[in-house]
């Protein structure tokens, strides 16, 4: 449970076991009417025991049930370059605002048992999808895990249902600064913008995912590039000394073309984490390996390598987190993603810790989705300079992607409130792309075709409260 301020707890039980809510339910929990006769507050504080107690009601007297979550809300300004607007959402996927319910039963001394159910619910979003035309897309409430697991503190545990695999956040979670859901490595906000092509106003017929797809997932991420629930089988391991590992097997749910999620598509991962103290430093580092048997992209097999890590210095709050990810899948280019982000963590005020950080992204290749593909039969962008030029020039002539390099850099800073469980921060995020294109003429000459793009800005105020 991530936590939240109990004294909200205590307000609430209050009010109800005084009679405000006179033979109703409080929370969720029968509530015995109030005696307003002369022992009306006799038993006070018994009500009150009774109702933090029971604020979630237990299933059986066998089962705990805890609940948790946070709710992260975002005010978003962005420009690319030939026009901009404000848009007021929440974060994407798995760093939306969601609702987590879990719990445990001890089965024999050193066993237990318990479950997890997540739930996103996000509401309106400003992600992975929005851009010049709906800038903020509507998600549903929707199930994220839903898994149960049999727990040895000897042995380790198991899991099975819809889950997290063993290489999902791997390395993006070995970021201790404190603000992986403010910013991370996997590009939750701006990809799925057009691009706008320099010296004019017109769009590109082609988004900035078309330069940051995953292989595997056909999903422009960037990195993390298993980063999604799988329904699969999971073991992870005890912590020994720091470290630990986790496995995990099941089918790929992912389609796109020529694959059909099936029993016979299915992915293996494994995981190594470390965490541990060293003099005056904090570290953390993972590394994972992802096998799937049919990537969306390609339709072959694709090989995911991803390493992350953090080295802190604990006195002073200096800190660098840094990953890479190399993706190889047959009939695509070789893929490769770095991402640092260097940051000072200090506590110079009563509210709680303040984060400063920086951060710089490199995204190489990643234009599976466009391999093979003719520009000019997309209409070459529909521009009359570079690309649309030369495929304008004659019907006969073709142009294909021939190298990418997606490029990302931003400031921000985090401002915990710890007497509310709460962070509220500011960022910017600057990105740019350099595309390199390939024409063939009517004559069957190559030659390179000079394409320029204008940058995409986002500045994002916001605020996460965790319960």
């Amino acid at each position: 449970m991530l936590g939240g301020p109990n004294k909200s707890y205590s307000r609430i039980a209050t009010a109800a076991a005084l009679g405000l809510m006179l033979g109703g339910y409080a929370m969720g929990t029968p509530a015995k009417a109030a005696d307003l006769g002369g022992d009306c507050c006799a038993d006070l504080e018994e009500r009150v025991a009774e109702l933090e107690a029971t604020t979630v009601r237990k299933g059986n007297k066998k089962v705990t049930v805890t609940v948790s979550g946070w709710v992260v809300k975002t005010m978003n300004w962005w420009d690319d370059g030939g026009g901009g607007n404000f848009a007021v959402g929440d974060k994407d996927y798995d760093l939306g605002s969601r609702l987590n319910i879990s719990g445990s039963a001890t089965i024999a001394p050193g066993w237990s048992g318990g479950y997890n159910l997540t739930i996103l619910a996000p509401a309106d979003v400003f992600g992975f999808a929005a851009n010049q035309v709906n800038d903020l897309v509507n998600n549903n409430v929707s199930t994220l895990y839903s898994y149960i697991y049999v727990k040895s503190d000897t042995w380790g545990t198991l899991n099975w249902g819809t889950l997290s695999p063993a290489s999902d956040n791997a390395a993006v979670l070995a970021d201790i600064s404190g603000t992986v859901i403010e910013s991370n490595g996997p590009w939750f906000e701006g990809p799925g913008f057009f691009l706008r092509p320099s010296g004019n106003n017109g769009l590109a017929a082609l988004t900035w995912t078309s330069f940051l797809s995953c292989n595997a997932l056909g999903a422009g991420i960037g990195v993390d590039c298993w980063g999604a629930a799988q329904p699969a089988v999971r073991y992870d391991t005890p912590t020994f000394g720091g470290f630990r590992v986790e496995t995990s097997y099941g089918t790929n749910t992912f389609s796109g073309a020529g694959v059909i999620p099936s029993s016979s598509n299915n992915f293996w991962d494994i995981a190594a984490f470390y965490n541990g103290d060293w003099g005056d430093f904090k570290v953390s580092a993972a590394y994972s390996y992802t096998w799937v048997e049919t990537a969306v992209f390609t339709s072959t097999q694709s090989d995911i390598n991803q390493a992350g890590a953090t080295v802190m210095h604990v006195p002073t709050g200096l800190g660098l987190y840094g990953m890479y990810q190399n993706e190889d899948a047959a009939g695509a280019p070789t893929t490769d993603a770095w991402y640092l982000k260097p940051f000072i963590k200090r506590t110079w005020n009563p509210l709680g810790a303040t984060i400063l950080y920086g951060e710089w992204a490199r995204y190489d290749d990643q234009y599976a989705s466009l391999v093979g593909a003719d520009i000019c039969a997309a209409g070459g962008f529909g521009l009359g300079t570079g690309v649309g030029a030369f495929c304008g020039g004659n019907a006969a002539n073709t142009v294909a992607v021939n190298g990418s390099e997606m490029e990302r850099f931003g400031l921000g800073v985090v401002q915990e409130i710890d007497s509310a469980a709460m962070h509220l921060f500011a960022r910017w995020q600057h990105q740019d792309a350099d595309v390199d294109f390939v024409g063939t003429n009517v004559n069957g000459v190559n030659s390179s075709v000079r394409q320029d793009f204008e940058n995409w800005d986002l500045f994002q105020l916001g605020g996460i409260i965790f319960f």
